[in-house]
């Protein structure tokens, strides 16, 4: 391996972009090859002497570790001091009941990984100079000042290509003035979270945040649904999915990444236990004989090996559950616990509408117009004559809702052509979705006409003979702020440099300002 630094600073109340993080697990590890010998770079710990690290312990802390009981894990803490655990031990045991309750937290997360969901566990740090004694992952308790909570730094990756990474844990050491409800939540989301980012290193690094992200929370969520920073942290898939779905945000706070999680319940709830794991198989350096796999471009094959479908196809049935969420939801078509879910944010426009539309790959716009005493609707999405392409690759859904919930989905055969009418009579909406499956290419800018079918052939017509927008809408869609040359979502490769924030503040407070419980467990 070569060695990494990956020191990115929990970021304060503005932003944290959580990436792979690495553990050691004990017996049955994965081993990638030799670790690249000391001294190309010097490696640095929480309790190195003059560590430049900035969440460390101090010169004079009197450090002590802990094993927890599977052998698997070392907990480095100390009692006195800025970084001090607290010392209540009820069990009197001699060691702080806090210092103990994040090991066996720890134990009880790599089992559910590695034994329930059948994930790889990840290598140890054995061959390190400096990894904390021994080979067991390692977790550093250490004070944070309220500005995060946890960091995941890598120490080394290994040599021959793969992006297979080792490293340790640096975690909060007592939550005083958090928002966490208890220590033990605290202590569960951040083990199951950051332990998922190890194992995720058992296979690849350098996915980007969507993935790593995306999967760790999804990870949390089957860990212990109780805790609910799932259902925190969709809405920000949710508010934004006018945005292509592998395109990371910009700024200091990446909500998108982390409720991107979203899509991979979708994919474990629709296609079967282990279709996520099935993911990250595929995107090992080498795996299919592919040099360096990327996770957006295996979706389309593992969805056609294991349920003889598309990316698109799927997309579109992603799109369709979304509707049925929050207030709306469904279970028996759509997740199991949508209800629990804040539900999405449609768009309220006027019938009969016309407006411009900038479309992305892999991304969906909801919209909801009232009837307006029209016994049956419609809608299209109308191109010019001499650029018909705009409409191309892109799905019309239409739903009318009734008594708080939404009738049969309908999918338009031709979405240029436009829809079969919808019966809305004594209905209170009709939804339009607008779906792009496609996982690459131009945004698509088509005019979305909706209303009864006379005014929807009007606007059509009005399109095509180069007529404009046919009033309404303008050329300010959503999404717009995505980027890219000519409408295309630009895709974020992967990002040099190991671990990198783990969860901040001001995540950790949007996730649990917006919880809907379900029940504790």
């Amino acid at each position: 391996m070569t060695p990494r630094k990956a020191g990115c600073r929990c970021a304060a109340r503005a932003a944290a972009l959580l990436a792979p993080a690495l553990a050691a697990c004990g017996a049955g590890e994965l081993d990638p090859g030799p670790l690249h010998g000391p001294g190309a770079a010097p490696l640095e710990r929480p309790d190195t002497r003059d560590t430049r690290l900035e969440y460390r312990f101090d010169p004079e802390d009197a450090i002590e570790t802990f094993a927890s009981a599977s052998g698997s894990f070392l907990i480095h803490f100390a009692r006195e001091g800025r970084n001090a655990v607290p010392d209540a031990d009820a069990d009197a045991t001699g060691i702080p009941d806090f210092v103990e309750e994040v090991a066996a937290i720890y134990d009880e997360v790599i089992v559910h990984y590695r034994d329930v969901l059948g994930f790889r566990p990840p290598r140890s740090d054995e061959g390190l100079s400096d990894n904390g004694g021994d080979g067991r992952f390692d977790v550093y308790l250490v004070d944070f000042t309220g500005v995060g909570d946890g960091v995941f730094r890598t120490d080394a990756c290994a040599v021959g290509g793969k992006d297979l990474c080792i490293g340790f844990m640096t975690q909060e050491n007592d939550y005083r003035d958090y928002d966490y409800p208890s220590t033990r939540t605290a202590n569960r989301i951040l083990g199951s979270h950051e332990l998922f980012h190890a194992v995720q290193a058992a296979y690849d690094t350098e996915q980007g945040t969507v993935l790593s992200e995306g999967t760790a929370v999804w990870a949390t969520e089957s860990f212990d649904p109780s805790l609910e920073d799932f259902e925190g942290f969709i809405d920000g898939y949710l508010a934004n999915t006018d945005r292509s779905l592998d395109v990371p945000m910009t700024g200091p706070v990446d909500v998108f990444s982390y409720g991107s999680a979203l899509f991979f319940q979708f994919l474990e709830e629709r296609y079967g236990d282990g279709t996520v794991r099935s993911l990250w198989e595929r995107v090992e350096d080498g795996a299919g004989g592919e040099a360096d796999p990327v996770w957006f471009e295996q979706l389309d094959p593992l969805l056609s090996s294991r349920a003889q479908t598309t990316f698109g196809e799927a997309f579109v049935e992603f799109a369709a559950w979304n509707l049925l969420t929050g207030s709306f939801a469904d279970p028996e078509r759509s997740y199991a616990h949508g209800d629990g879910y804040r539900g999405l944010r449609l768009e309220d426009v006027a019938a009969p509408h016309a407006g411009r539309l900038r479309v992305f790959h892999a991304s969906a716009q909801y919209f909801r117009v009232r009837p307006g005493g029209r016994a049956t609707m419609t809608a299209a999405l109308a191109a010019p004559a001499d650029d018909p392409a705009q409409a191309d690759g892109l799905t019309l859904l239409l739903a009318a809702r009734r008594g708080g919930a939404y009738g049969e989905i309908v999918r338009a055969r031709d979405a240029a052509a436009g829809a079969e009418p919808v019966d809305t009579a004594g209905a209170e909406d009709l939804a339009v979705i607008v779906v792009n499956g496609l996982q690459e290419g131009a945004s698509r800018k088509p005019t979305l006409c909706i209303g009864a079918a006379d005014e929807v052939a009007a606007c059509r017509a009005s399109v095509e003979e180069g007529a404009g927008d046919a009033g309404g809408g303008g050329d300010a869609p959503p999404g717009a702020g995505q980027g890219g040359d000519e409408g295309c979502g630009c895709r974020a490769g992967p990002r040099p440099g190991g671990g990198r924030h783990a969860l901040g503040a001001a995540l950790l407070a949007l996730a649990l300002g917006r919880r809907r419980r379900r029940g504790a467990a």
